[in-house]
């Protein structure tokens, strides 16, 4: 899984397409496998959209955004968990901790 979050400096954006940095997060087996910084520029939300739809992103986390470029990303298969504050890396933590404790128990698990 890509996770895609506009941040400013550490922590989510406020406002999907108002920042020119995003942290991109690759997920495999429950863990990090590999992130990284990417610079979008000043391009605005809609290019920003496409370019981590290019970048074949399953998950956009970030703090609002609007309507349309939600719908549009929600449209195009991509997840969108908007309102969210704090530390990227910490919402990626949790993200990954509470996915690990809704799993389901393996066959003969207790």
């Amino acid at each position: 899984m890509k996770i895609a979050i506009p941040i400013f400096k550490d922590r989510v954006a406020p406002h999907f397409g108002s920042s020119s940095e995003v942290l991109l997060v690759e997920i495999r087996s429950g863990s990090v496998h590999q992130e990284a910084k990417w610079d979008v520029g000043g391009q605005g939300p809609l290019e920003m959209a496409r370019r981590l739809l290019d970048l074949g992103v399953d998950k956009i986390i970030c703090g609002g955004i609007d309507r349309f470029y939600r719908e549009w990303l929600i449209n195009k298969g991509v997840s969108v968990d908007d309102n969210r504050k704090g530390k990227a890396s910490e919402i990626i933590q949790k993200m990954l901790r509470d996915k690990k404790m809704f799993s389901p128990l393996k066959k003969g698990g207790n």
